[in-house]
């Protein structure tokens, strides 16, 4: 089964013996990839083709290229979930609330974006 598995692309299964008997898990192949593949939201995938096509930019450029408002909310929404996958990051690392602050994109969020995910 193993063997089968590998030869297809497939997760290998998991097998547990319990008290004599064999427990034998097999994963989905959409649940392996939740696993291995960020989450990337509608904003975040905003925010990534805005930074690729533009390169660093603060928050008050984010917000008037994206048509926000509110501060929070871009923060929240676009750029918190961004940089904790590490799609994007801070060009000021050690002064994240400087006001010359700007985010560009990381290796990572150029591969997504290369990849065609968006």
């Amino acid at each position: 089964m193993i063997e089968r598995c590998r030869n297809v692309g497939l997760l290998e299964p998991e097998l547990y013996l319990t008290d004599g008997f064999v427990t034998i898990i097999r994963r989905r192949p959409e649940q392996a990839l939740k696993a291995v593949t960020p989450q990337v939201t509608p904003p975040v995938v905003v925010l990534l083709r805005l930074l690729d096509s533009l390169d660093a930019l603060g928050n008050t450029e984010i917000r008037k290229r994206l048509g926000l408002k509110d501060r929070k909310h871009l923060q929240e929404r676009y750029l918190e979930p961004a940089l904790a996958e590490g799609l994007v990051e801070l060009t000021i690392p050690n002064k994240p609330r400087s006001n010359l602050q700007k985010y560009r994109l990381t290796k990572k969020g150029s591969a997504w974006i290369a990849e065609g995910r968006s």
